[in-house]
């Protein structure tokens, strides 16, 4: 591919490395559900939240809901443990549409704290 040089010299780029990774192995074949082989968990976890911005911009509530399964952790406290950590600047919008569109209250409210957690800085 004619963009091929210049993804790869990006790769090294902190915040541009996990869209170049996945972008070079999809291009050499690999199946997008393996991008946990070429991502580091944080990596993953933010390209998480990104996707999931994305979604909730549309207004795709049951695909956010469905998004929760994409998620490399295994546990949704353990996602939420991650997302809250990851730094990504559209977290807090994620969590909120994530907890309006889950049908499950307990885990919608499990959410929203995490939402608030992140908002006022706290763990």
């Amino acid at each position: 591919a004619p963009a091929e040089p210049d993804v790869r010299g990006v790769a090294d780029e902190p915040t541009l490395r996990p869209y170049a990774l996945l972008w070079l192995a999809e291009h050499d074949g690999a199946d997008p559900e393996d991008a946990h082989e070429v991502l580091t968990r944080r990596e993953a976890t933010w390209l998480w939240v990104d996707t999931a911005a994305a979604v909730a911009d549309h207004g795709e509530a049951p695909l956010l809901v469905r998004h929760l399964e994409a998620a490399v952790q295994f546990t949704v406290p353990a996602l939420l443990d991650e997302v809250r950590a990851v730094g990504h600047p559209r977290t807090v919008q994620v969590l909120v549409a994530l907890a309006a569109a889950h049908p499950d209250p307990a885990l919608a409210k499990a959410v929203r704290r995490a939402a608030f957690q992140v908002h006022t800085g706290g763990s």
